[in-house]
């Protein structure tokens, strides 16, 4: 008898004890995708800076290039 209530106690504390892993892991789960979201959202911030930046880098450059070839006579 007494075996039996040691066994559905042991029982009883390890399903608690799964429980409170599984929500644990559910919270650590939900807060790494809030991260992951807040870094893609970074990301897409810093590639349309990037793209801002890479134009008006280029375009003076493009610009001389096609003026340059004009006057050489290339196009």
């Amino acid at each position: 008898m007494e075996s039996a209530v040691a066994a559905i106690i042991a029982l009883a504390l390890s399903l608690k004890f799964s429980d409170l892993k599984i929500k644990k892991a559910e919270e650590e789960l939900a807060s790494l995708r809030e991260q992951l979201e807040l870094v893609e959202q970074e990301r897409s911030a810093h590639d349309q800076e990037t793209l801002k930046k890479v134009m008006t880098t280029i375009l003076p450059v493009a610009k001389a290039v096609q003026r340059l070839n004009q006057e050489v006579g290339i196009q």
